[in-house]
């Protein structure tokens, strides 16, 4: 069960919220708007159909003049490949409005098809705590779509350094997703084509392919898989990045690392990282116990989805490596979720951070 609690100024997370609700359940219904208001929700106006639905959002009553966010139970009809047509329509009405899809026992499938239609998360319908928190957290993400404080419009700029094709999805895949989905621009620069795993270039088309399904641009150099060093051509790698990107916060691999080229990748990056905001570095399955997290991403079931589905689409490497196992990807988020009270996160270790992200250089803070 995820937790909700009142912001900084004592003020409920979503008072004066007005919510649609889709449930077909009047039971179900009350419950769930009972946990609504008691967390400052204004009104909560239930419907029982996708004709209903779409009909209310399109036209509110009187007292609510804008929705603020709307909940969709998937039992109301249409199943998996009738969702993201649903959404599809929802934000030709309503662009910004937020929709949280509930469903008895979400699933890969349903999360894809959510993912796909832009949903702003998946909650598992039982869970009527876990629905207010994800309704506060997607008002948040729209009032404050960067998700800091002071950013005023300037969108915040990540990169994301791996030595091999599938390095960064497996670390922080449902970061960069939750981050571009919230607006940050994510570049991945990949510091090889992966040729000590397969072919250069299916690898390198796999890449693209998994880079544009978590929201991301990618940057790909041509270092030797398996034979990388932090000498100045690895530096220089990283430097050209840096200077296109200008990033505000750069992930990478971690020092405590048994692969030689996750090492070499992760002392380069410290070097021409040097001058930038913050720097992190995530988990990857070769590292050792001595990877110390000390801060953790909350991800939505549609981040773990879309974190899924693009190391699915390394399909050279996703059959035949251990460690890319859906169900071991999964518990391994569930685990660090427990870090943050939330279902599911990711791990970071932050090496240096010259101002808080509320209060960047430029910021209007």
């Amino acid at each position: 069960m995820s937790e909700i609690s009142d912001s900084a100024d004592g003020a409920a997370p979503l008072a004066g919220a007005h919510v649609l609700l889709g449930e077909g359940d009047a039971e179900r219904a009350e419950r769930l708007a009972r946990a609504l208001r008691a967390h400052g929700a204004a009104s909560v106006h239930t419907v029982g159909s996708p004709a209903e639905f779409l009909r209310a959002g399109a036209d509110p009553p009187e007292a609510v003049r804008l929705w603020d966010a709307a909940v969709w139970h998937t039992g109301l009809g249409g199943g998996d490949g009738a969702l993201a047509g649903l959404l599809g329509e929802w934000r030709a009405l309503l662009p910004g409005v937020p929709v949280i899809v509930t469903d008895d026992a979400p699933n890969t499938r349903l999360a894809v098809a959510a993912l796909r239609g832009r949903a702003a998360d998946l909650v598992e319908r039982s869970d009527a705590e876990g629905l207010a928190a994800a309704v506060a957290r997607a008002m948040a993400e729209r009032a404050d779509p960067l998700g800091v404080e002071g950013a005023g419009q300037r969108a915040l700029r990540m990169l994301v350094v791996g030595a091999h094709p599938d390095d960064v999805e497996i670390g922080v895949g449902g970061t960069i997703h939750r981050r571009a989905r919230s607006g940050w621009d994510v570049t991945v620069l990949t510091m090889s084509r992966g040729g000590g795993g397969g072919d250069p270039a299916r690898r390198r088309k796999e890449a693209h392919r998994a880079a544009e399904t978590l929201g991301a641009r990618l940057l790909m150099e041509d270092l030797p898989d398996g034979s990388m060093v932090d000498d100045r051509a690895t530096v220089e790698a990283v430097e050209r990045a840096v200077a296109e990107v200008s990033p505000h916060v750069v992930f990478v691999h971690s020092e405590s690392d048994t692969h030689q080229d996750h090492r070499a990748v992760h002392r380069a990056t410290l070097v021409a990282c040097r001058k930038v905001t913050r720097l992190a570095c995530y988990q990857s399955p070769s590292a050792t116990v001595s990877y110390r997290p000390n801060r953790f991403v909350e991800l939505g079931e549609a981040d773990v989805a879309a974190k899924l589905a693009s190391i699915a689409a390394h399909h050279s490497q996703a059959s035949r490596r251990w460690y890319l196992d859906e169900d071991l990807l999964r518990s391994t988020a569930r685990y660090w979720g427990r870090f943050s009270q939330t279902r599911y996160a990711e791990p970071l270790e932050l090496v240096h951070e010259r101002y808080p992200l509320g209060h960047l250089p430029g910021s209007h803070a």
